[in-house]
């Protein structure tokens, strides 16, 4: 499982948006994922 599915699965329950951005700051998580899972995440 790489960190976008486990940040899909987590996110908002457990990870939080700082969390999400650090992962992207990183370079573990792209710019397109991150708005994948903000936008995934306010429709929930």
């Amino acid at each position: 499982m790489d960190v976008f599915e486990l940040a899909k699965k987590y996110y908002p329950r457990l990870w939080s948006k700082d969390r999400l951005r650090l992962l992207e700051q990183a370079g573990r998580l792209t710019h397109e994922q991150m708005e994948e899972l903000l936008r995934g995440g306010e429709a929930a």
